[in-house]
């Protein structure tokens, strides 16, 4: 699901101090973005409505969060005022995103929600030119319309249907993959925005990791809860799901899901511990002590494995041809824009240098 962090590269020399921290950082990173990978899929199966769903994990991920930011402040200090302001301003942002994605799993699958929200990686650039004044190649203006073609083409919009979702082909009026699609451009666009106001924070800030995550963690709690007072006829749902025997009803406007159960919870709860606390704070910690290109490569490897293998496996969310190859061009773009090929090559060209 999340790829490019911005987060700035401390360079090689802290990461060659030691080789078992280098380890540990690799691990951490792998164990976060196995989290992400089901991140998704744990959204469904817990199937609380989408706006509820965001309240319970952020508020579960942030009651796991406080004692180690507790324990972070005592050891290396609290996060300054600007760390804590960058910090909340994220996690607004992310609330935003969190909500619409939820929706996008519904509507399109959590695989392909999962491919969708990789629209960030136009947004961090262009926020960081207009902003910062950060320089944009020219490779970005020829990436950019590709970008936005595959996550089109991904989210089934061509084809007039869902795709891999089982259920209706209109929500309030509109076409579900259309709207599907759209609420996943919305999250892409705000996880953009996250991730160019997160690495600012990450600028300002004395190393610490969980302060920030925590922060911003209590500050998704915002979005969701005013989507629910002013544009939600649901409200905080925790009596009745969204799907019904594990699709949408032909009607989802009006009708409830199944009852939550125990199960949901089980879900929900691994949800905001694993998906939230633990896959955003393991990565964040791998990002900023790992080589950058390395760090954008592995990170690939969970929105593949999320709609290639776990959607199909729990759901059966089998894309369309064409939603394949938007798939491909999506991933493609986001390798490209991370410079993930131009990295592999001079690796290579590295190795091939070596004795022997």
């Amino acid at each position: 699901m999340y790829l490019n962090l911005g987060v700035k590269d401390l360079g090689s020399n802290s990461v060659k101090k030691s080789g078992g921290s280098n380890a540990r950082a690799y691990i951490i990173l792998m164990i976060g973005i196995l989290a992400l990978a089901f991140t998704a899929p744990w959204v469904k199966q817990s199937n609380f409505e989408p706006a509820t769903s965001v309240i319970l994990r952020c508020g579960i991920g942030l009651l796991a969060l406080l004692p180690f930011a507790f324990r972070e402040v005592k050891k290396i200090g609290a996060l300054n005022k600007k760390g804590v302001i960058l910090s909340v301003l994220a996690g607004l942002f992310l609330g935003i995103d969190f909500t619409a994605w939820n929706y996008s799993i519904y509507y399109v699958g959590s695989g392909i929600a999962s491919i969708l929200l990789n629209l960030q990686i136009i947004i961090l650039p262009a926020l960081a030119f207009l902003f910062d004044r950060e320089r944009v190649p020219k490779t970005y203006f020829i990436v950019a319309p590709i970008m936005i073609l595959g996550v089109i083409m991904s989210g089934g919009v061509f084809e007039g249907s869902a795709g891999p979702v089982d259920g209706p082909a209109t929500v309030y009026g509109m076409n579900i993959a259309i709207l599907g699609t759209i609420c996943g451009m919305i999250s892409g666009v705000c996880y953009g925005i996250y991730l160019y106001t997160s690495r600012k924070a990450t600028k300002v800030n004395m190393g610490q990791i969980v302060q920030p995550m925590a922060w911003a963690t209590a500050a998704q709690l915002v979005a969701p809860a005013i989507f629910m007072l002013f544009f939600s006829d649901r409200g905080f749902d925790l009596t009745h799901g969204v799907m019904v025997n594990g699709a949408l009803p032909m009607n989802p406007e009006t009708t409830l899901g199944d009852p939550i159960t125990g199960m949901n919870w089980f879900w929900m709860l691994v949800l905001g511990i694993l998906g939230q606390a633990v896959a955003w704070t393991f990565v964040q910690y791998g990002s900023v002590r790992l080589n950058s290109t390395i760090v954008a490569g592995l990170l690939l490897l969970s929105p593949i494995s999320t709609v290639a293998i776990i959607a199909i496996v729990l759901f059966g969310e089998i894309p369309s041809v064409l939603q394949i190859l938007g798939v491909v061009i999506v991933l493609g773009a986001v390798a490209y824009q991370n410079n993930l090929f131009a990295g592999l090559m001079k690796k290579t060209k590295g190795d091939k240098s070596l004795p022997g």
